[in-house]
């Protein structure tokens, strides 16, 4: 179970499909500035959110690899992950005059932070799964074969 979602969560549908709700609530926050600017809001929303999706896997997995110990990648995986998502969501939407960017913003802050908490978790587990099959490995021969890398 925990690897399909982890495959739906590194899939660009998956990214895509949180874009386009993201995209969507970004034009319905900000349709009192005009149906051209809002849909040019969304656009640039769904956009940043897809792309987000998509590099922040990228990004966590590259945060993660770089710790010496799994908990502590795990920590560096979201802090790095949710630093770089708002800098670049905050500086764009500044950058195009979004009027209520915290309004914008809101309904993905749950969702981005469980996001970038549960994908470094399960790296965590996959990595702690992998070290045991590795413990197991000199006493136990014929698993050698069955050990994820």
């Amino acid at each position: 179970m925990f690897d399909r979602l982890r495959n739906l969560m590194d899939s660009p549908l998956g990214a895509v499909l949180g874009g386009g709700a993201y995209g969507s609530w970004a034009v319905f926050a900000n349709w009192f500035a005009g149906p051209d600017f809002a849909l040019r809001i969304g656009a640039t929303h769904f956009a940043m959110s897809t792309g987000l999706t998509l590099i922040g896997v990228a990004l966590m997995n590259r945060l993660f690899r770089l710790a010496r110990q799994p908990r502590t990648g795990a920590v560096l995986a979201f802090c790095g992950s949710m630093a770089v998502t708002y800098a670049l969501l905050i500086g764009v939407h500044l950058a195009i005059g979004t009027p209520r960017i915290a309004l914008t913003l809101a309904p993905g802050l749950i969702p981005t932070a469980s996001f970038c908490v549960l994908y470094p978790l399960l790296l965590l587990r996959q990595a702690r799964a992998a070290a045991a099959a590795s413990a197991l490995a000199p006493r136990h021969p014929e698993i050698r074969d069955e050990i994820p890398t």
